[in-house]
């Protein structure tokens, strides 16, 4: 019979999220450094952004994973359109009215 600890657990599902949730998802939204322009030329992207428009569903799993001692210190930032019953500020989204999120480096 195995014993399961109880402080092993929540290390376990951290890195069992991570690996079946959060970096698939930043693999797949991840943001290049890396701008292409028509002219041939390849330039540096000046945007600090490490992954952008990712379903807002997954933002308890991003947050499940960041809060640890270890993770990288990252901001999100929401983005979004007006709906009914919420009139979207012109200069940003509140996360109760958001679509999708980015991740930044704090």
């Amino acid at each position: 019979m195995k014993y399961n600890n109880n402080k092993s657990l929540p290390k376990d599902r951290k890195r069992k999220v991570f690996e079946r949730v959060v970096n698939p998802l930043l693999i797949k939204y991840l943001v290049s450094p890396w701008i292409k322009l028509p002219n041939g030329k390849t330039v540096t992207n000046t945007t600090t952004c490490i992954a952008a428009n990712i379903p807002i569903k997954y933002l308890s799993y991003f947050k499940e994973v960041s809060a640890s001692r270890r993770a990288k210190n990252v901001r999100y930032r929401y983005r979004g359109k007006s709906k009914p019953g919420y009139q979207r500020p012109q200069s940003f989204c509140h996360m109760h009215g958001a679509d999708t999120f980015s991740v930044y480096n704090k």
